[in-house]
């Protein structure tokens, strides 16, 4: 079961030639606000605002690699948000059963 999880745990090694571009993500989606659903996507004018106020260089697959990279975190945070909504409402139906409170 260990080796399991740990071979799961195992990535490839980080593409440190394209760190500036892991970077850029991480400073625009700091600086992306979220919605009442979770963060909110990054959007092109984002991207673009970052681009023109840094000066730093980005070429148009840069900027698909920054939207890929977002896309990911998003799918990752809903999943873990469904995931956690699931728990919750266990839990409240375990609460619920617990104080004799089960209606039909």
């Amino acid at each position: 079961m260990a080796a399991q999880l740990e071979a799961e745990l195992v990535t490839p090694p980080f593409p440190l030639a394209l760190s500036y571009v892991w970077q850029a993500w991480a400073r625009i989606r700091r600086r992306t606000p979220a919605g009442f659903n979770g963060p909110n996507p990054i959007t092109i004018e984002a991207i673009d605002a970052f681009v023109r106020r840094t000066g730093l260089r980005l070429d148009p697959r840069d900027v698909e690699l920054i939207e890929a990279i977002d896309d990911l975190f998003l799918a990752q945070t809903a999943k873990q948000a469904s995931a956690s909504d699931q728990q919750q409402a266990l839990k409240d139906g375990l609460a619920s059963i617990s104080k004799g409170g089960v209606r039909r």
